[in-house]
């Protein structure tokens, strides 16, 4: 599997192809809590990543400390492919 980003708050690290694919998007990277391009989960899944979470946990109670988004070796072409289309469905057009 390759690992194309370990998004966690204030302390993500992508992939350096897909950094550089999302900020030429122009949208906006902290659009939720600290963790840049979380709201962007989906359409990472749409484009045949997995999300995988990491959770501490303490009694009956957890809290959330990352996910990682990764892929198959084979689906990375097809990934960065696919993605961009996806992505521009979220950018208005003027």
């Amino acid at each position: 599997m390759t690992q194309l980003a370990h998004i966690a708050i204030g302390e993500s690290k992508y992939d350096d192809r897909l950094w550089k694919l999302l900020e030429e998007t122009g949208l906006d990277r902290d659009d939720f809590e600290g963790l840049d391009y979380f709201s962007l989960l989906p359409f990472f899944v749409l484009a045949g990543a997995s999300i995988r979470s990491n959770v501490h946990v303490h009694g009956d109670h957890s809290h959330f400390e990352s996910v990682i988004v990764e892929l198959p070796e084979e689906l990375e072409e097809s990934f960065f492919g696919v993605l961009p289309d996806l992505l521009d469905q979220l950018v208005e057009e003027d």
